[in-house]
């Protein structure tokens, strides 16, 4: 079943024997559609040597298209990998760098400060949590086996958050709408594409996630894609997930700023649009993201991609319904993208 109630999320970082990249994410977008924000927290511990923390805010404004990053890495002594550990789930976490800046993450509340090169951020979010949770892969047993390498939980598909993120020159506060993901991997595939989208036009209550994905088959090779998706609308989910159609799904287009892809399933087809347009005329931003056994990938994100979204009948081509947004979130990892420098963010 891939809908289910929530139980608190745990970190897979304590049990990991090959180590692992683990990260807990909220999006949100404010009640405007002007603004948009991301809060990363991210704990990476490679298979040899000692891993760190980092937790990043990244707030977006449509209207200038100009972004304001912010971020706080830290190497994680033993003191503070215990620390991690006693936390157990990722909804009782609090940690302390050794600048000042902390975070704090529980079921209901999102606090943090950082003290960075750029300046100051804080935030402090109330939540009223929907607790529908989206699993992309289709059986439990994926998220239980070493196979697939790369997971992914929408951990709650439709969240609200009301309170206030505040740093130099800019002050947002009131309601926002998002959701929080859960992913734990071995850092990220060799190349991928993800989008997702609570914010259509014709649909305030659909939403949308999906992604396409090549994997690594041993040190030389690399699989077709591996596509799923799913898409709840008036109150249905649709799921495009079977484990043995996922490489068949046909892959039209995707580049660092776009995605374009034909979902099929037994009864219904899915076509999905999203253009990421000029990063120099939309608001990007791009991280590296480091792999457990070795190197970094380079990722890029808006969350203002404009993004179609069709779902019809296979047999008679019936027209279920077309959505439509300017606030798909997409992201993006090409293999061609090699790191720049040692820095954490990126010239998108």
């Amino acid at each position: 079943m891939s809908v289910c109630m929530v139980s608190p999320v745990k970190m897979h970082v304590k049990t990991s024997k090959r180590g692992i990249y683990e990260t807990f994410d909220f999006r949100g977008l404010s009640a405007d559609g002007r603004y948009a924000f991301t809060l990363k927290h991210t704990v990476f511990k490679p298979w040899l040597g000692h891993g760190s923390i980092t937790v990043a805010m990244i707030c977006f404004d449509h209207k200038t298209t100009k972004t304001q990053s912010f971020y706080e890495q830290e190497a994680l002594s033993a003191t503070q990998q215990t620390q991690l550990n006693h936390a157990d789930h990722w909804e009782k976490c609090t940690f302390s760098f050794a600048t000042g800046s902390f975070f704090e993450v529980s079921r209901d509340v999102l606090r943090g400060k950082l003290h960075t090169h750029q300046g100051s951020m804080s935030w402090h979010l109330n939540m009223q949590r929907h607790d529908e949770v989206l699993q992309p892969f289709p059986q439990a047993l994926c998220y239980q086996l070493p196979w697939p390498r790369h997971k992914i939980q929408v951990r709650d598909c439709f969240l609200r958050y009301y309170g206030k993120i505040q740093c130099a020159g800019l002050s947002l506060s009131g309601e926002f709408s998002g959701s929080n993901h859960h992913y734990w991997g071995d850092g990220y595939p060799v190349e991928y594409a993800a989008a997702q989208c609570s914010h259509f036009i014709e649909d305030r209550d659909a939403f949308f996630y999906g992604f396409s994905a090549r994997l690594s088959v041993g040190k030389l090779l690399t699989s077709p894609y591996l596509s799923m998706a799913s898409l709840k609308i008036h109150g249905r989910w649709h799921h495009f997930n079977q484990v043995r159609q996922s490489f068949r799904h046909h892959v039209e287009a995707l580049d660092n700023y776009r995605w374009r892809i034909t979902f099929l399933n037994a009864d219904y087809g899915l076509n999905v649009d999203i253009d990421g347009r000029n990063p120099r005329m939309q608001a990007w931003v791009g991280w590296h993201a480091e792999r457990a056994l070795g190197g970094r990938s380079v990722i890029k994100m808006t969350p203002f991609a404009v993004g179609a979204v069709t779902l019809y009948r296979r047999g008679s081509m019936e027209l279920i319904t077309e959505l439509t947004t300017h606030d798909m979130e997409l992201k993006t990892l090409l293999p061609e993208n090699h790191p720049e420098s040692s820095g954490f963010w990126i010239a998108p």
